[in-house]
């Protein structure tokens, strides 16, 4: 884990990216969901911005009860809370945070002008990730963005920068575009974002219903999540979601491999989609 007391360097293949108008590869192939916290409207206006810069669109919320609302509905991969907060400051979000039993654990990144070595301290003591800087860094947020993301997918720091190449997971949006003809690329580019929204969330309750042995619960998460796919050319995807589907109704459970390959299909399905959106954006 990188140290609360250092400084955070930007990784090379990040500082790459974010020259030459790059920036906005860094959520492509490191795909995240955001969840932002600040009492103060401008300030959550322009940490949004910085976001955008890199690829991110995150959700964002004004004090610390907001984000246990909006963690109770769905999960968050980093969620970046202001210290300093009214009816419930960051410290004491991060601690109900972490005294959560059920639920994913997020990555958590104090956002402060504070950087006392007090302050810093409290928030080792509330098992809080990261640590940076008010007003924050492009480059700064990169770094922290980058050891979340290595974190999440359950790699160090050193060895989590993917190339901005992936495993092809079987996305082909050519029969939706004979569909739709002449409105094909304003409706992909609505289409394709709120299916990138939900997908965290699908992959969280998949998890969570095969943690808990919910064979109604898998076939029912399989079948939507088979048919959002087919929607998006996922094809892959959804015939992977159509396998478990059909085997939950048999009354057999996944196994804990299945359970994993279809959570990283889904993953590489996001960065394969996100590329095709990039695309009909430039």
């Amino acid at each position: 884990m990188t140290s609360h007391t250092g400084a955070w360097r930007v990784p090379d293949d990040t500082a790459r990216e974010l020259r030459g108008g790059g920036r906005q590869l860094l959520a492509y192939a490191k795909p995240l969901s955001i969840l932002l916290a600040d009492d103060y409207e401008s300030n959550r206006i322009l940490l949004q911005a910085q976001l955008e810069q890199l690829g991110y669109q995150a959700d964002a919320v004004a004090n610390g009860e907001e984000v246990l609302r909006a963690l109770r509905a769905r999960s968050y991969d980093v969620v970046l809370l202001d210290i300093g907060m009214p009816i419930m400051s960051g410290l004491e979000t991060a601690r109900r945070i972490r005294g959560r039993t059920t639920g994913p654990r997020p990555f958590i990144v104090a956002v402060t002008a504070d950087t006392s070595p007090r302050n810093r301290r409290q928030t080792v003591r509330a098992r809080i990730d990261a640590f940076i800087e008010k007003p924050l860094e492009l480059g700064t947020l990169a770094a922290v963005l980058d050891e979340a993301y290595a974190r999440q997918v359950g790699r160090t720091a050193e060895s989590s920068h993917e190339p901005l190449t992936a495993d092809s997971a079987g996305v082909d949006l050519g029969p939706l575009r004979s569909r739709l003809g002449r409105t094909a690329e304003v409706v992909l580019s609505r289409v394709i974002p709120a299916y990138l929204r939900e997908l965290p969330g699908r992959e969280s309750r998949m998890r969570a219903a095969f943690e808990a042995c919910d064979l109604d619960a898998v076939a029912r998460l399989c079948h939507g999540l088979k048919g959002a796919s087919r929607v998006v050319g996922a094809t892959e995807l959804a015939t992977t979601c159509d396998r478990l589907e059909q085997g939950a109704y048999e009354g057999t459970l996944p196994e804990a491999s299945e359970i994993k390959a279809l959570l990283d299909l889904a993953r590489r399905t996001g960065i394969e989609l996100r590329r095709e959106l990039a695309s009909l954006d430039a």
